[in-house]
C-alpha cells in the first residue's frame, strides 16, 4: 500500500531529494525558468507511466506573476485513483500552502495540511511548519551555492517529539549528490524544462519524495545545470536516464531503466509558452 504523507518524519529517510530547474535571476519563483536562465517555456504537465506502480500526472498552474498558484497530482493505480492537491498565496516574505492529500489509497480517506513558511531575498523557503491531523511539523533549511544541502523537520506529535534531518552534499564540479546515492553522473544536456526527476527511487518519481511541493513550485533552491545520466541508490541499484529533446532544448520525454535495461518509468513532459 502507498504512503501518501510526504511531510510526514516517519516516512524512510533513505529515499533522496531531487532538485528542479530555478527561475531567472530576476523572479526567482516566477516565470518558470531554467537553469541557464533563459527560458521561453515553462512546465504544465507531466504524464508518469510507472512499469510497477501505476500512472501519475502532475499539472501545475500560474498566476499572473509566474508563480506556482496550484499543483495538482492525480495518482493511478489498478482500479483505483485518488488526488493531492496544493493551493499557494503569496504575501510579501511569505508562502502559505494549502494542501489536501489522501492517506494511503482512498478508502483511506482525505486529510489537509495548512503549511506557512519564511521565504529569502532570491524567494526559497529558509523556515515553516505545518499543521495536519492534529499535530505539527516544523522546519527549517540551508542552502550551499543556492543547493538546498539541509533540511531538518522536527515533528510534535503530543508529548512524542522527533527529529529528522536530510542532507546534500556538493561534487567537486560544483554539482549536488542528494542523500541517498551511492554515486550520479550527469549528461551534458542542460536542465531547461524547469523540472526534477526521482534519483533513488526506480518506479514512481512522486512517491516517497519529501517537499516536493516545495521543489515543483521553485521554493527549495535551483536545479543543477545538467540532467543526470545514470545513478547508483543506496542499495547500489543503477538506473539509466534517457531523454527525448524539442528544437529548444526541452525535454519533451524521459526514460528510466535498470541496469538490466528493463524500462521503469517514461515520463511525457507538456509546456506552456511565456
Amino acid at each position: 500500500m502507498k504512503t501518501r504523507r510526504f511531510l510526514a518524519a516517519m516516512m524512510a529517510a533513505a529515499l533522496s531529494f531531487n532538485f528542479m530547474a530555478c527561475s531567472d535571476d530576476d523572479e526567482p519563483n516566477g516565470g518558470g525558468g531554467s537553469a541557464s536562465g533563459d527560458a521561453t517555456k515553462r512546465l504544465t504537465k507531466m504524464y508518469i507511466q510507472s512499469a510497477y506502480d501505476g500512472n501519475n500526472t502532475l499539472e501545475i498552474a500560474y498566476d499572473g506573476q509566474g508563480k506556482v498558484s496550484t499543483l495538482t497530482l492525480l495518482w493511478e493505480h489498478d482500479d483505483e485513483s485518488w488526488k493531492d492537491t496544493y493551493t499557494y498565496s503569496y504575501n510579501g516574505n511569505n508562502v502559505s500552502i494549502a494542501g489536501r492529500i489522501y492517506e494511503g489509497n482512498v478508502s483511506e480517506g482525505e486529510y489537509t495540511i495548512e503549511s506557512t513558511y519564511a521565504l529569502n531575498d532570491k524567494g526559497y523557503v529558509t523556515s515553516g511548519s505545518s499543521v495536519s491531523n492534529g499535530h505539527t511539523d516544523e522546519y527549517t533549511f540551508a542552502y550551499t551555492n543556492d543547493y538546498m544541502t539541509l533540511a531538518t523537520e522536527i515533528s510534535n506529535y503530543g508529548s512524542n517529539v522527533q527529529e529528522q534531518e536530510y542532507k546534500h552534499s556538493i561534487t567537486s564540479d560544483g554539482l549536488i549528490q542528494p542523500d541517498g546515492l551511492d554515486g550520479i553522473e550527469y549528461t551534458e544536456i542542460p536542465n531547461k524544462g524547469n523540472f526534477f526527476i526521482q534519483y533513488a527511487f526506480e518506479a514512481d518519481i512522486f512517491d516517497g519524495f519529501y517537499f516536493y511541493e516545495l521543489y515543483w513550485a521553485n521554493l527549495l533552491g535551483k536545479a543543477t545545470e545538467y540532467l543526470p545520466e545514470k545513478t547508483w541508490n543506496g542499495r547500489n541499484e543503477q538506473f539509466n536516464y534517457s531523454y527525448k529533446l524539442d528544437d529548444e532544448g526541452y525535454v519533451t520525454s524521459f526514460t528510466i531503466t535498470n541496469e538490466e535495461g528493463e524500462q521503469v518509468s517514461t515520463v511525457t513532459c507538456t509546456y506552456e509558452e511565456i
